[in-house]
């Protein structure tokens, strides 16, 4: 009686909040009962736009047991692929180009699990197909109007000859790599007094920043490559002040800048080791670079600080990794019948001490440069100028396997010089810049020959050094 009497003297407001709780208090039970109905959660999934070198991320709405999701995660049709992770999210990386023909399928079953005990409560699936790839170039190589700079300009290969422009600098741009995925292009712009300065374009958008204050200090900054993943430069940096410690006009050194934040320093703090024409191993754990005061081409490890030394006197640049292995090719300056020439030679990182091997050039007076792997490492793309008469004197294409070193012409054309070469993430098509030699003015055009067909088509006119946009 005495509790009936309590529960009578509460008021209308208490009976509501003694009512509140306890439905908050049934639920709470019910939900223990029954247990999470929401699971865990995918929040962000990547690529939006595929193109042919994209990477899949799969972002998780907490940490996940990577076992249980790496378990349940399958791709249609199959490739190859490398899994790794960076907190909740899940990166995908296949070992070959995606080919722009072909949908694929993403699938992650349900059941996947976090690390709080959470479950993938329904099948995730995602469905892409790559955008083939596309070429950006410098434009004009030639003009009337002297004033006219050059820019970067951007061709589809399937709608050949209809270029556009994508920067409008005033004061022109000089060398420049597009990024792994193929959102961005780092590129070089000279300032007066010889001094550049790095920029990034974001090529969807057109939007672009600075990336060093060079020119502010007297130096020139150029020749930017990305590492595989695409956070950091390698470039070139010269030195113009002589008040500087590593003043020098003619000689750069190569210097790393992080995209994260914008810091930059040098690869090597000691300032008797050079590294002109840098560039990333494709694990990136690697950087060859030229050092003039030794005359050779210096690997660092960027793990253990370790250094091995090729020795050439061939100082452009014309080297090359593996894309999986160990191997590393070159171009070797030799002297034959009185005169200067090169041929590649190929040495195994991992293994030096089975010393130096010539792949071309044995016993016949020619030049071979700018190797290029095929992406699946089976063959070399190179060009080739026969210098005793008996071929062709101007840059043509061959391939050479590097097991027998059986060299087979891709491309020959005595009215053309060729190079400027690089292979599209598939493989399949070779990009050159093309110069007629007898032409009363020579002027360079962009060219792609599709390697299994031998089929040949022009693109561009009045352009020069390419590359493929991913």
């Amino acid at each position: 009686m005495r509790r009936l009497a309590a529960l009578d003297s509460l008021d209308r407001l208490d009976r509501g909040v003694l009512l509140t709780v306890v439905v908050l208090i049934a639920l709470l039970l019910g939900v223990l009962w029954r247990g999470d109905q929401a699971g865990v959660l995918i929040i962000a999934f990547a690529p939006q736009e595929a193109r042919t070198t994209s990477v899949i991320r799969l972002t998780f709405s907490e940490m996940m047991d990577t076992a249980s999701v790496e378990s349940r995660l399958s791709l249609t049709p199959p490739v190859e692929r490398r899994l790794s992770w960076s907190g909740t999210t899940l990166t995908v990386t296949p070992l070959r180009a995606w080919l722009p023909e072909l949908s694929y399928t993403v699938r992650l079953e349900a059941g996947a699990r976090s690390q709080s005990g959470r479950l993938l409560l329904a099948a995730f699936e995602e469905s892409f197909t790559p955008r083939p790839p596309r070429v950006v170039y410098l434009s004009p190589a030639a003009s009337t109007d002297l004033a006219q700079p050059t820019n970067l300009w951007l061709v589809d290969p399937d709608q050949p000859l209809i270029s556009s422009q994508l920067t409008r600098s005033a004061l022109g741009v000089e060398f420049f790599q597009p990024s792994p995925e193929g959102d961005w292009i780092a590129y070089s712009q000279p300032s007066e007094g010889g001094t550049a300065d790095l920029y990034v374009l974001e090529v969807a958008s057109g939007e672009r920043r600075r990336l060093t204050n060079c020119a502010a200090v007297l130096a020139r900054c150029t020749a930017p490559e990305w590492s595989p993943d695409g956070t950091r430069l390698i470039y070139e940096r010269t030195e113009l002040d002589p008040a500087f410690e590593w003043y020098d006009r003619d000689v750069p050194r190569a210097w790393l800048l992080s995209l994260r934040d914008l810091s930059t320093a040098p690869l090597l703090n000691d300032t008797s080791r050079l590294g002109g024409v840098p560039k990333w191993s494709p694990d990136g754990t690697q950087i060859a670079a030229y050092d003039r005061n030794i005359g050779a081409i210096a690997i660092y490890d960027l793990t253990s600080g370790a250094r091995k030394l090729i020795e050439t006197l061939d100082d452009v640049g014309d080297y090359a990794f593996h894309p999986q292995d160990g191997r590393f090719v070159y171009a070797q300056l030799i002297q034959i019948v009185g005169r200067f020439s090169s041929a590649l030679e190929m040495v195994d990182l991992n293994d030096p001490s089975s010393g130096l091997r010539r792949i071309s050039g044995e016993g016949s007076v020619v030049e071979d440069r700018q190797p290029r792997w095929t992406p699946d490492g089976a063959r070399l793309i190179f060009t080739r100028r026969v210098l005793d008469g008996s071929g062709i004197p101007s840059a043509q294409l061959y391939a050479l396997d590097p097991e027998t070193e059986r060299v087979t012409p891709l491309l020959l054309d005595a009215d053309y010089f060729h190079g400027a070469i690089s292979l599209d993430p598939t493989g399949r098509y070779l990009l050159m810049q093309r110069v007629p030699i007898n032409a009363a003015q020579p002027v360079p055009s962009i060219w792609v020959l599709e390697i299994e067909t031998g089929r040949l088509w022009q693109i561009a006119e009045n352009g020069f050094l390419p590359r493929w946009l991913p």
